[in-house]
Formats: C-alpha cells, structure tokens, sequence
C-alpha cells in the first residue's frame, strides 16, 4: 500500500513547486525572453516618437522636437534632402554638445554643422550604412513611412518621406540588451539560491501552522469515534476550521443523543413487547393445557391473545413510523388539502368507540379552511391528539375540537377535562416512551403517540404546544391557504 504523506509535508511541497514556478517565470522573462520583450517595447516606442516627429514637420521648433525625442527615446535621427544630404542630426548626447564647440581645434558642432554632413564625405557624424537600405525600402514599398530590422539584428530603422522631399531617418541600437542579461544572470543565482533557502524555511514554518490545528481536529475526531462526545476543539485559526470544529461538536452532540436514545430505544421497546409476548405465550398455554374444552373460556382466552397480538402490532408499527420519519430528511412539497374536512373525517373514525363508551366530542369547526400539508400525516396528528384526550379527560367523558382561524393561521385544539399536566412533566411530554399521565386505556400506550405528532408538524414547519392551566389543550397552527366565513357546530 502506498503510504500518504502527512497535511503539513503535501503543504510544505506545494509551498516549494509554487517558489520553484515563480523562479523559473523570472527566469525565463530576465534572460531567455528579455531581449525579445525588449525589442518589442523598444520598437513600439520608436514607431511612436517618430510619430511625434512628423506632426511637427512643418513647425518651426521641428529641430528642437527632435533633439528633445532624441535625447528623452535614445535615438539616432538624420533629416536629409532627397539627394541625402544631411540637414539635421542628433542622438541622445545631443544636448551635451548644444552651443559649443569641440575642444581643442576650434571645429564646429558636428551635430548642428553648417557644411554638409554626410557619410560618403568622411563626416564627423555620418550617416549610417542602413540608411541606403530605408532609401529604398521607402521607393520599393511606394509608401511614405517603412520600419525594419536590420539583417545583423543589432538595429531597428524607420524612415519617413516628409511632405517637402526631406526624409526622416530614425535608428535605434537593439543589442544593448546583452550585457544586462549576463548582469541579471548573476544576479539572479544569488537571489535564488538566497530566496530558494528563505522559501524552504517558510514553507516548513507556515505548513506546520496550518497542520497544527487539523492534526488537533483528527484527534478531536478520533476520540468521538471512540466514545468521548466532549472533546477539546481547538478554535481561533481561521473560519473554516472553527466552522470544521463547530460541525464536529454539533456531530458529536447529536452521535451522543442517538447513541442515549439507542440505549433508550432497545430498553423501552425490550419492555413494551416483553409484555404482550408474554401475555400471548401465557395464554395460548393455558388454552392448549386448561381451557382447550372449556369453549367459552377458550374463546375470553383467545380474545386475550388477539387483543395483545393487535397492541403488539400497533406498538411495532408506531415505533417503525416514528424511525421512518426520523431518518428522513429531505425537503417535501406539501399540496392544498381541505383541513375542515380531514377534521371531520378523523372525528367520524372515533364514533364508534364514542357510542360504545359514552364518550361525547363536542366540535367547533370552521368550514372551508385549507391549508398546504400532507393530508394523510396531518389526519395522524389529529388523531393522536384526539386519542391522548380521550385517554385522559375526566369522568364526564367530553372532550372539546376546535378548528378556526386567525392572523391568516388555522389553529386546530383539543381539549380534555382530566387532572392536566404537571408543570415539571410539560418539557417531556413530547420525548419518546413518556407516559407520565394516568390513561384510562393503559393497554394501549406505547408512549410514541405524541413524539410521532412532534416530527411530523416539524416536518410542516407548523407552530404547536399545550396548554395546561386549567383544562389541557394540545393545538397546532398552520398557515391557511383560503377561508370561507361560514361557520359549522356540531357535537
């Protein structure tokens, strides 16, 4: 297996391929391509100072532009007649010369002289050999203006026809370059060198900044794995870590919290069907050993059984709902549905079990209330609300349904007449397996009645709760769609 190298060591080596990229750009842009860059920019700027020139052809300060061009653009530049004779010169050392004369044999300016100037005559500033050549590159290309390199490459040359017949020869030497670059090839070993050790040395102290604090995280990590949900998070290097650091102890806090209510679950449910498959076992014994003959005492017997078997299967079913709804997560789209109408329907359901008890539903129901919701999951909660009511009113055996409407919310209550909630049980009513308050139907409590409510109106993102100050109310509100006023009492 190929071992992996640790976050500081891959840090530390991207550090160090970075530095070595940037050294070989600066390299390969100070020597190998500098004179060619050089060249180019040197050509851009000729080209434009020869531009400047021309504009002042005409003007009488036409001398002076050029000699302030020349000297500012290193420039060589020769204005001369058609014949080639040389009107006017003057190069970068132009003005050192201005007004004088040379020293020591009483010769005039040779960059403003009166006699002709000019190469085939031995001149003290002579034309240069390219400019036979930007002669006749200017009659080949039948223009007013040419630029070309000369064929040694040491120089760029452009000439221009001026209106008059004069021609403006403008040159600029392009191998001055070299000996710079054998200067910056020097310099840049050293800097190198100095900058590749100082770059070394920075990258293994930065890398181990950063590797601190995950090496800190991964351990942190190891030791939720291993059954410590309260780690030390380290905290305080930059927001992506802290927020890492945040999830991770969010992570370790909810892996407590289901590993608690694993242990809660397996012991609850352990109870809850322990009970009933004893109940069954018992009695399906008695009625193959005792009351198989007995005929009306085998029937009670196998009421028993399947009495127990039906709460066993409710009780299997609601804990299989409760961790369906828990394990899923996504986001639904919930479609109109008639709320009035579901009420009623879930109300009809208790009828039944209404007249054969004499319990009495006393419903106070707006009519044509919607709202956007799962039908099937809200008609659960209203009947898990309804069956806790009647499981704890008192003797009168009434309970109260409500459905109105108000600040654009419907709000659907029942209410019972038994003894209320104590105060220190109302923060657990809604948690799994409690079954804090005496029912009168103690065979069918299976404590998930109301935890299954609690998902599914998180789920619909609804406002719910009880109040227990005089009667007890559980009630939920959900955002209505439309609202007819009519108005229907029925109990």
């Amino acid at each position: 297996m190929k071992k992996r190298r640790s976050f500081g060591v891959k840090l530390w080596l991207w550090f160090l391929l970075f530095s070595a990229v940037i050294f070989l750009v600066l390299w390969l842009l100070q020597t190998v391509f500098l004179q060619s860059f050089y060249n180019n920019m040197a050509i851009r700027n000729v080209e434009k100072a020869v531009g400047n020139m021309t504009a002042h052809a005409s003007d009488s300060d036409f001398y002076e532009v050029i000699d302030e061009v020349a000297v500012k653009n290193s420039l060589l530049v020769f204005v001369t007649d058609a014949d080639g004779n040389v009107l006017y010169s003057a190069d970068e050392y132009r003005h050192l010369y201005s007004g004088t004369e040379q020293p020591g044999d009483g010769t005039d300016n040779p960059y403003h002289a009166d006699d002709v100037m000019n190469w085939e005559k031995g001149a003290l500033r002579n034309l240069p050999y390219s400019y036979q050549t930007l002669v006749n590159e200017l009659d080949d290309a039948g223009t007013d203006r040419v630029g070309f390199v000369t064929e040694d490459e040491t120089a760029y040359v452009t000439g221009v026809r001026l209106g008059d017949g004069r021609i403006l020869s403008v040159s600029l030497p392009l191998g001055t370059v070299g000996g710079t670059v054998g200067i910056l090839r020097v310099q840049l070993v050293w800097v190198s060198v100095l900058s590749l050790i100082l770059c070394f040395v920075l990258a293994w102290i930065i890398s181990k900044r950063f590797e601190k604090p995950v090496a800190q995280i991964a351990a942190s990590a190891k030791q939720i794995a291993g059954g410590n949900f309260h780690p030390e998070l380290p905290k305080g290097f930059c927001t992506e870590l802290d927020e890492l650091s945040d999830t991770l102890g969010e992570t370790a806090l909810r892996l407590e919290k289901s590993q608690n209510a694993g242990r809660e679950f397996l012991a609850n449910v352990s109870h809850d069907l322990r009970t009933p498959l004893t109940m069954i076992r018992g009695y399906a014994e008695m009625v193959k050993e005792i009351s198989w003959s007995d005929e009306e005492k085998r029937e009670k017997d196998l009421d028993i059984i399947t009495r127990e078997a039906d709460r066993l299967t409710a009780l299997v079913n609601e804990i299989l709902d409760f961790s369906a709804m828990q394990a899923d997560s996504s986001v639904k789209e919930y479609e109109k549905i008639d709320l009035s109408r579901a009420v009623r329907e879930v109300i009809g359901q208790f009828a039944p079990f209404c007249d054969q008890n004499g319990y009495a539903i006393e419903a106070e129901i707006t009519d044509g209330v919607t709202a956007r919701a799962d039908e099937a999951q809200i008609k659960r909660v209203i009947y898990n609300f309804i069956d806790n009511a009647v499981n704890h009113t008192d003797e009168s055996k009434t309970i109260k349904v409500s459905l109105t409407t108000r600040d654009g919310s419907a709000r659907f209550a029942v209410t019972d007449y038994g003894k209320g909630i104590a105060d220190e049980d109302i923060p657990h009513i809604w948690d799994r397996y409690y079954t804090a308050r005496n029912r009168k139907n103690k065979a069918a409590v299976s404590g998930l009645g109301l935890s299954i409510a609690k998902e599914i109106l998180t789920a619909h993102r609804a406002k719910y709760g009880v109040d227990s100050k005089n009667n007890c109310t559980f009630w939920f509100e959900l955002p209505i769609c439309s609202k007819r006023p009519a108005k229907n009492t029925a109990s």
